[in-house]
């Protein structure tokens, strides 16, 4: 269940930066592909240091898997993925 909140969260972040710059370089695809792993990333980083457990939904790991999406994205734009 987490792990596809996780994958939510990453989805919507690359709708939303899509959205918000559509004439980057990148497809839609990539990009999405971009902020799920990030959102994964993140996600699993902040229930590795708060719970431990990947099978309870825990509020940090919804803030840091949005917070990796978006790292994620910035870093893609800046390396011009």
């Amino acid at each position: 269940m987490t792990l596809i909140m996780w994958i939510a969260i990453g989805v919507v972040a690359g709708c939303i930066k899509r959205m918000v710059f559509p004439g980057r370089p990148g497809g839609f695809v990539p990009t999405l592909v971009l902020a799920v792993i990030g959102a994964l990333i993140g996600g699993y980083i902040a229930t590795y240091f708060t719970t431990g457990d990947l099978a309870t939904l825990h509020p940090a790991g919804f803030g840091v898997a949005l917070l990796g999406s978006i790292l994620m994205l910035l870093v893609a734009a800046k390396l011009r993925i």
